[in-house]
């Protein structure tokens, strides 16, 4: 015994191997991407990031669908809060879109961020990836680089998801970039009003396939949930063929966030350029007019409905509180006729209210009671609204001699 602990000799040797096998794995696995995946590593001396670039010619490679739109419609820019004053330029559009190791901001990390941005009439999908986790602070010199040249970002779900999490991040990095002092445009907000009625969710994919119309191959793509794992994988094991479809994946998000932005601009000038589009639910396109102040073209746009035979109580009954808020008695009260006539509950009690203005209460008193009658078959009944219009109903019974 030479009074030394078991194995102090060799630890620095050992020490020395291990640092020779993990810079051998990294070399290897730098080569696998390289290989497998058209990119480059960044010129970082320790922990470079590997980035991917792909362009497009102003429309998605399968279905042909614009990346930008002929013009940005003022409705649009008012709902985004954007300078209706400035002419926006396809230069000064940053789409961005994360694939994460988690759902939860905590020690979730962007492995990947995939940006679209415009460049000589082309629309570039760059996507920078970390190999391995330590490379996160060098990627954030290329977001912050395209940040610098982009004031205007565009996100699906940005606000809620992708800000936060690379708020994060650069914080955590020491890294200050104020992400929030620039222009955002989150698409699913938009999306929510104009498709929620229309479609079954209001996920990205869901709006690809039915409005869009594109379907994603599965075995190409991936499924969201499977992404952090898969990039754990990727960690343990090098192999990037599942970390292919994770890059599709991003790659078409970033794809179709701007051409879901297109297709919005192109779609919800009024009146349409090209005809309805089917795509289109005009009535909540009426409804964003009117939550901007356009009372005219809202009300446009369900008089037209109402021509081409689009009825339905909501419709009609939404017309006719226009025209009630415009003193048009004699017209809101047929609009409260059509709603009244498929039963619409709001459409009811207003055409029992203009009845009753007008002295017709035989007439006014059958819609209240039918409304009642509604209101008691319901599963969950309002006590409140049975006490209004058993109070209506009083009303009139006295109105009309009645006991």
């Amino acid at each position: 015994m030479n009074g030394h602990p078991s194995g102090w000799l060799f630890s620095p040797l050992m020490e020395h191997d291990r640092q020779d096998h993990d810079l051998e794995l990294r070399q290897l696995i730098r080569e696998s991407l390289q290989a497998n995946l058209d990119g480059v590593f960044s010129a970082h001396e320790d922990y470079p990031f590997f980035s991917t670039r792909t362009a497009y010619d102003m429309f998605t490679e399968v279905d042909g669908l614009p990346l930008f739109p002929r013009d940005i419609p003022e409705v649009f820019l008012e709902w985004a809060k954007l300078d209706t004053g400035v002419a926006w330029q396809k230069e000064d559009f940053l789409v961005l879109d994360l694939e994460t190791t988690g759902l939860g901001k905590g020690q979730t990390i962007a492995f990947m961020i995939g940006l679209g941005y415009f460049e000589q009439e082309q629309y570039i999908v760059e996507q920078l990836f970390l190999p391995e986790p330590e490379a996160e602070a060098n990627s954030f010199d290329r977001l912050i680089e395209l940040v610098k040249q982009k004031p205007l970002l565009i996100t699906f779900n940005g606000k809620t998801f992708d800000v936060p999490i690379l708020e994060s991040r650069l914080l955590y990095n020491h890294i200050w970039l104020d992400l929030r002092a620039m222009q955002h445009i989150d698409l699913l907000h938009l999306a929510r009003r104009l498709w929620k009625n229309k479609i079954p969710s209001c996920a990205l994919e869901t709006i690809e396939f039915y409005i869009l119309g594109y379907i994603r191959e599965k075995e190409l793509d991936i499924e969201g949930s499977l992404i952090p794992q898969t990039y754990f994988q990727y960690l343990v094991s090098g192999e990037t063929e599942l970390l292919k479809r994770v890059f599709i994946h991003n790659q078409f998000d970033v794809l179709h966030t701007v051409a879901l932005f297109a297709l919005i601009c192109n779609s919800i000038g009024y009146p349409p350029v090209e005809g309805f589009d089917h795509r289109i639910d005009y009535h909540a396109l009426a409804k964003l007019y009117l939550s901007q102040g356009h009372r005219e073209t809202a009300r446009s746009i369900l008089v037209d409905l109402l021509a081409q035979n689009i009825l339905t109580g909501d419709i009609a009954c939404d017309l006719g509180l226009l025209y009630k808020q415009e003193k048009d008695d004699a017209a809101a009260q047929d609009c409260f006729g059509l709603a009244a006539s498929l039963l619409h509950p709001a459409g009811m009690l207003e055409y029992s209210k203009s009845l009753e203005k007008s002295k017709q209460y035989p007439q006014a008193l059958e819609y209240a009671r039918k409304l009642l009658d509604w209101q008691l078959s319901r599963p969950v009944i309002s006590g409140a609204k049975v006490l209004e219009l058993e109070h209506r109903i009083q009303r009139l019974h006295k109105k009309l001699g009645l006991s």
